[in-house]
């Protein structure tokens, strides 16, 4: 099973890169938080020195292969303060994914927040979601990289009355603190894809559900680093499904109570496989 680093690890210089996409992270085909953290960790390898990730939007074109990809890199706006870089990933001359990820090296500057985490117990003190679970149940093998601890866990069949949200603390397995600011964020980026869909399922009865709803999209936008922050604490929701379409979105927080990033995507219903 390969690790997070490595998983997302790149291959090659002068803004043409490959990355190896590994089985084991995948869900429905390779995982959209995963292809958009190899995204992140590309556009880290032309930006400024000193930069870190402010925003990132991506575009899921298409599934690729569990095979090479390549990884084109483009800085379109260099900058000091604020540099713009385009990312595509390409495997047999088709777009998997587009983005484009804004940057910074300021470190300065006013310091507000409306929004406090929502007071929850550490997650040292909460059983695993194994804990609810019969033995070796893993339902995609992308899951074997992650630790969750859900402050309430749903039995099959029943519903959170407060619809489609949920409040867990996640932590990447063999993921250790970094000084590389786009790896550090990237694990934020996978969280903020993979969980408006399983956060949905908690306002519905019938489970499972009889169709998928991969990603169009994700926006992220970073509001500090994790650092040395191992479990994160991610508020999920899922507000509105229609035409088609169902909206989520989380936020993600430290265990000091800082709020690290929020985002979201437009999931698209499609007949289950």
């Amino acid at each position: 099973m390969s690790s997070f680093v490595d998983a997302t690890r790149l291959i090659g210089e002068s803004g043409r890169l490959t990355a190896q996409l590994q089985p084991d992270w995948e869900i429905w085909g390779p995982n959209g938080g995963y292809l958009s953290a190899i995204a992140l960790r590309a556009a880290g390898t032309v930006a400024p020195a000193g930069h870190r990730p402010v925003s990132y939007a991506g575009q899921y074109l298409s599934s690729p292969k569990t095979a090479e990809i390549e990884v084109v890199v483009e800085l379109v706006k260099p900058g000091r303060t604020a540099a713009c870089v385009n990312v595509r990933l390409v495997q047999n001359g088709r777009t998997s994914l587009q983005a484009q990820v804004w940057t910074t090296g300021k470190d300065a500057g006013p310091e507000h927040l409306d929004l406090p985490r929502p007071t929850v117990p550490p997650p040292h003190a909460l059983p695993p979601f194994e804990h609810y679970m019969p033995p070796d149940h893993v339902p995609h093998p992308f899951w074997n990289h992650i630790q969750g601890r859900p402050v309430k866990f749903l039995k099959e069949g029943e519903v959170d009355p407060r619809g489609a949200v949920s409040e867990s603390w996640y932590r990447i397995n063999d993921f250790a603190p970094t000084d590389d600011a786009f790896l550090d964020h990237a694990r934020m980026v996978l969280l903020i894809d993979t969980l408006p869909w399983p956060t949905y399922h908690r306002s519905q009865v019938q489970r499972p559900l009889p169709f998928i709803a991969p990603s169009l999209d994700l926006t992220v936008w970073f509001h500090d680093r994790p650092g040395k922050a191992d479990w994160l604490f991610v508020d999920s929701y899922a507000p509105a499904s229609k035409a088609g379409l169902i909206h989520g979105g989380a936020r993600i927080w430290s265990e000091d109570g800082r709020l690290l990033a929020s985002g979201g995507s437009q999931l698209l219903v499609v007949e289950g496989r």
